[in-house]
C-alpha cells in the first residue's frame, strides 16, 4: 500500500478529509493508477499514520486527490534521536548514505565540508535531491518522520553546534586507545535521548581536525582494525547505536 507525507494544511481532521496535490497526487494518479476506494496511507510527518481511502480524484491542470480518513495509528520511531555529521563524499555516495541511514532510523543528517572533502560547495539543486531521497526512503520504510537533511556547514561550525547531545563521538582511523564499545559501555544508553557522531570523507579526518575534536572534548573512537568506506561507516555506526538502545526490535525486513 503506498504511503505519502503531507503538510498540516492538507489535513482536515474535523471533517476527516486529507487533500493530496503536487507530485504525490501525480504519482497516485499517473504511476499508481489509483481509483476511488483504493487504500492509501498518509503520514503527518509527526509519527502519526492515517489509513485512508480515495474519495475523489481531480484530473484538471492541478491534479488533486481527496482522501477519507478511516483510522489513525502511531508510528514507532527510534527513542534515540541520532544526528549524523557526514563529510561530503565523491560522486553519488551521499545518496547511498542518506538512503541507508534513513532506513536504519537516523533523525538528521548534516553534510559537512572537511579538509579531505573533494566537494567544497554543494548546490541547492543537489541539496534538494538529497532531501527527496530522504523522503523516498522514509516512505519506503514506513517511517513516521522524514529525517532532516540540513544545509552543508564547515566542520568547525559543526563542532561548535553539536554541544548538548547526550552522546557525541568521532570515529577516527588513527585512534588506538578508545573504541566505540568503550564509549557505549561508559554510558547508560537507556537514559541518553540524543546522540551525534562524525564521519570523515574518503581520506578520513586530517590531523588538524582530529585535534579539533580533542580540543572540543569530543572523544575519537576506533571502529576496529578495518578501515570502512565513508559511505558504509555511518550506517555501520548507526546500526551499533540502535542495537545498543534495543531499537532493532522495531525493524522488519521487507
Amino acid at each position: 500500500m503506498p504511503k505519502y507525507f503531507v503538510m498540516p494544511e492538507d489535513m482536515d481532521k474535523t471533517g476527516g478529509i486529507i487533500h493530496i496535490g503536487g507530485e504525490n497526487a501525480d504519482h497516485l494518479i499517473t504511476v499508481m493508477r489509483s481509483r476511488s476506494g483504493d487504500p492509501v496511507i498518509v503520514c503527518d510527518g509527526q509519527s502519526m499514520d492515517y489509513n485512508c481511502e480515495i474519495s475523489d480524484i481531480g484530473l484538471g491542470r492541478d491534479k488533486r486527490v481527496t482522501l477519507k480518513i478511516l483510522s489513525e495509528q502511531d508510528v514507532k520511531e527510534p527513542r534515540l534521536k541520532v544526528t549524523l555529521y557526514q563529510a561530503l563524499p565523491k560522486a553519488d555516495k551521499m545518496d547511498y548514505v542518506i538512503q541507508k541511514c534513513v532506513e536504519m532510523g537516523v533523525n538528521e543528517i548534516i553534510p559537512i565540508y572537511t579538509d579531505n572533502s573533494d566537494i567544497k560547495e554543494l548546490s541547492d539543486t543537489k541539496l534538494n535531491r538529497f532531501r527527496k531521497i530522504s523522503e523516498a526512503s522514509a516512505k519506503q520504510t514506513m517511517r513516521g518522520v522524514i529525517p532532516h537533511i540540513g544545509p552543508p556547514i564547515k566542520i568547525k561550525q559543526a563542532i561548535r553546534e553539536c554541544a548538548g547531545y547526550g552522546l557525541i563521538f568521532a570515529p577516527y582511523e588513527n585512534e588506538r586507545r578508545i573504541s566505540l564499545k568503550d564509549i557505549l559501555s561508559e554510558n547508560n544508553m537507556d537514559e541518553i535521548k540524543n546522540a551525534a557522531f562524525f564521519i570523515g570523507s574518503e581520506g578520513g579526518f586530517s590531523d588538524g581536525e582530529a585535534g579539533m575534536f580533542m580540543e572540543a572534548g569530543i572523544p575519537r573512537v576506533s571502529l576496529g582494525a578495518r578501515i570502512l568506506r565513508t559511505e558504509t561507516a555511518g550506517f555501520a555506526v548507526l546500526t551499533i547505536l540502535m542495537y545498543a538502545c534495543n531499537e532493532l526490535g522495531v525493524l522488519h525486513a521487507g
